[in-house]
């Protein structure tokens, strides 16, 4: 487990190097409420959210691209509206066998592809990548904002299986999240557990927010595992209300833990990220709160 924490938390600082590059281009946009310097799932300039995800290999985009890439604009607490595609492949026939797939993927989420850029020359890497906008229910849900003793949970399936039960994982969990807005649950933040693992984001989300976390629960065994859920912080009051919507959805719900005040990280009884680290990891992370 020692090894997969490491990986995790040094995921965390894989791009920030690039992100360091753009850091005054939110300066340049006016009304941009989340931009380089949040690096949270999506950006978002007024009421519209925007993801651009890849390039995914093939084998991965053609089989849930525009699902993951639509998991970012929804857990900011935005309905997606649309989206465009940009392949790279060697033939036109390449091409249209991978845009039905897509299609699929499209027309399960009810997220119309509007356009993009397919290019096709022999001895290129097949590739894909996927941008969704979309417009925020009511107000932006951050991956920082955690307060002291919420409940942690996670929402929703492991994003695993063909395109077909991909598409109903992801609806499941997208429809009972909008839910939660709609109902007026109080969200503090969430976050898609994607890359780096669930582990890896869950630290991220406590590192901006500059608390600790009590893990009782642990999802799913290896850590730096993709998962495709949720990781939601929510005072204690809601808990009952976010069972209850869930349930209405069939869709799972795990309690994972509790954000604490003291500056660590701990699985059960054994801490695994110490004071000290957190405090390295805060002073290193480029972040800056919501405008």
């Amino acid at each position: 487990m020692k090894d997969e924490i490491t990986h995790a938390i040094e995921h965390m600082f894989q791009t920030h190097s690039i992100r360091k590059v753009f850091w005054h281009m939110d300066e340049k946009v006016a009304d941009i409420k989340y931009g380089i310097r949040q690096g949270d799932d999506a950006i978002i300039v007024g009421k519209k959210v925007v993801n651009m995800e890849g390039p995914y290999p093939l084998k991965i985009g053609r089989k849930t691209g525009l699902i993951h890439t639509c998991c970012d604009i929804v857990v900011m607490g935005a309905q997606p509206l649309f989206a465009l595609d940009s392949l790279q492949v060697n033939s036109l026939k390449e091409a249209e066998e991978i845009a039905i797939d897509i299609k699929k993927q499209s027309d399960g989420l009810g997220v119309p592809i509007l356009g993009g850029n397919t290019q096709f020359e022999p001895g290129l890497i097949p590739c894909i990548s996927f941008a969704v906008i979309g417009e925020l229910v009511k107000e932006p849900i951050p991956d920082s904002g955690a307060m002291e003793n919420d409940r942690i949970i996670m929402l929703g399936e492991i994003m695993e299986g063909e395109i077909g039960e991909r598409v109903y994982r992801a609806k499941t969990k997208f429809e009972t999240f909008l839910d939660l807005i709609k109902n007026g649950v109080e969200i503090h933040a969430a976050k898609d557990a994607s890359r780096g693992g669930w582990f890896g984001n869950l630290t991220e989300m406590m590192v901006k927010a500059r608390l600790g976390a009590s893990i009782t629960s642990i999802p799913y065994p290896r850590l730096t595992r993709y998962m495709g859920t949720y990781l939601v912080m929510i005072p204690e009051s809601e808990v009952e209300k976010v069972i209850k919507i869930a349930v209405a959805h069939k869709c799972p719900f795990v309690n994972v833990g509790i954000v604490t005040n003291d500056l660590k990280i701990k699985i059960g009884k054994e801490t695994v990220v110490e004071k000290k680290k957190m405090q390295e990891l805060i002073r290193k992370m480029p972040f800056k709160k919501p405008y």
